[in-house]
């Protein structure tokens, strides 16, 4: 089974109110048997848009990172990230292996 990646690009526009989110997401995805890979560390833009952050999380399936996704856990940090809080794009990339 391949692994899967879920690659986030955001823009935090509300520090306080983004933590309330990682504070239930962060250790709902650990939890969960995902990996975090990369979150809120050094980003060098090469092309395109800057943006203040990059989130890579490795699950053990797409399946995994879909359901994940639609979880609980997950809906309930989810709420804390509206367009106020900030801007997000998220996507999931199947990996090689």
């Amino acid at each position: 089974m391949k692994k899967a990646y879920w690659v986030g690009i955001v823009n935090v526009k509300n520090h306080d109110e983004y933590k309330k989110y990682t504070d239930i997401a962060g250790p709902a995805i650990i939890a969960s048997g995902a990996k975090i890979l990369s979150r809120g560390g050094k980003i060098v833009n090469l092309e395109g848009q800057k943006f203040g952050r990059i989130v890579i999380i490795e699950f053990p399936s797409i399946d995994h990172a879909e359901k994940f996704y639609i979880s609980e856990e997950y809906r309930s940090a989810l709420q804390y990230v509206t367009e106020e809080v900030a801007d997000r794009l998220l996507n999931i990339a199947e990996g090689l292996t």
